[in-house]
């Protein structure tokens, strides 16, 4: 199922509407602002049990405007590392569109370090179930550090996109989601190096998703380096716990002149290149999000004796 697919937040909608009607109906019904905000951290403790969670302050603010401000999750242990960080969080109910539409409408925006997301959610009743669509700009990868700590790996750039995902809680969590995702001036570390490469770096990476189930596509993937320039598609296949969902993913990359850095004009590079003038690189990345391995198809024995090259 979805709930299970998507990781704590495709797969907990349902249930953060639940959390949010909840908190609604205690200010209109004049609860103190400290019970709501301890309700909301009481929430997201149930809702994401790995993190200990703080929502600074709670306020309605005209017209008609509720701002969640400091949301933070913590790892928890010494030391009280920062995991994720929303700055503000804002839930506007659009009442003239509502009554129009007979569903339940609301204009959201969360402000997370230079970057934003924003968008509108639809709750109907019945297998109508909820739409949520949104905007991503700017999300700068660095600032998110459960990310970057669960992967084991740093990652940078400025993720963008949009994306709509519907979810029907009377059908047990099903739903759908739809993307595009595009992340510029990105590097991203390599545990194992290629051909001496600790990290990757590029200009661009874009890609479609599309997702249902347990199952999340990835289709039209484009990457552009100073190391290659490659294209990619395939699946990923998700767990309860993000970094152990599972990748498949085929696609082929041209290297550039940057990629054989550091090695010397040897009869095997020769060879190599040689053989990439007719066709590209393939390849293939399987196994973990958190580690997974990747294989050269028919180019996996030259690439190996590159590598030894390189000792």
């Amino acid at each position: 199922m979805l709930k299970k697919a998507f990781g704590w937040l495709s797969g907990s909608i349902g249930y953060l509407l639940y959390v949010g009607g909840v908190v609604v109906l205690l200010l209109w019904l004049l609860f103190p602002k400290e019970t709501v905000r301890r309700f909301l951290e009481d929430a997201l403790t149930r809702l994401y049990p790995a993190l200990g969670w703080q929502v600074g302050t709670v306020a309605v603010e005209m017209p008609g405007v509720l701002t969640l401000r400091a949301i933070e999750g913590f790892e928890k242990g010494e030391g009280k590392k920062s995991a994720v960080r929303i700055d503000v969080l804002t839930l506007q109910p659009r009442i003239f569109e509502s009554l129009r539409a007979v569903q339940l409408q609301a204009g959201y925006r969360m402000a997370i370090g230079k970057g934003n997301v924003a968008g509108l959610i639809r709750m109907s009743g019945g297998q109508k179930g909820m739409q949520v669509e949104g905007t991503v700009r700017d999300i700068q990868l660095a600032e998110v550090p459960l990310l970057n700590r669960q992967l084991g790996r740093a990652l940078h750039g400025s993720l963008s996109g949009s994306f709509t995902a519907t979810v029907v809680p009377a059908l047990a969590g099903k739903a759908v989601l739809e993307g595009r995702v595009k992340v510029e001036n990105g590097r991203v570390g390599l545990k194992r190096p290629i051909l001496s490469h600790t990290e990757l770096p590029f200009s661009q990476g874009t890609v479609i998703l599309h997702g249902r189930d347990e199952t999340l596509r990835l289709e039209q993937g484009m990457v552009e380096s100073d190391l290659f320039d490659g294209s990619f598609s395939g699946t990923i296949t998700m767990r309860r716990d993000p970094v152990s969902s599972q990748l498949d993913l085929i696609g082929v990359m041209q290297p550039k002149n940057k990629f054989f850095k550091g090695l010397d004009n040897t009869v095997a590079v020769q060879a190599f290149r040689m053989q990439l003038k007719d066709q590209a690189l393939p390849f293939r990345i399987t196994g973990d999000l958190s580690n997974p391995g990747i294989h050269y198809e028919e180019f996996a024995m030259l690439f190996q004796t590159l590598e030894k090259e390189l000792k």
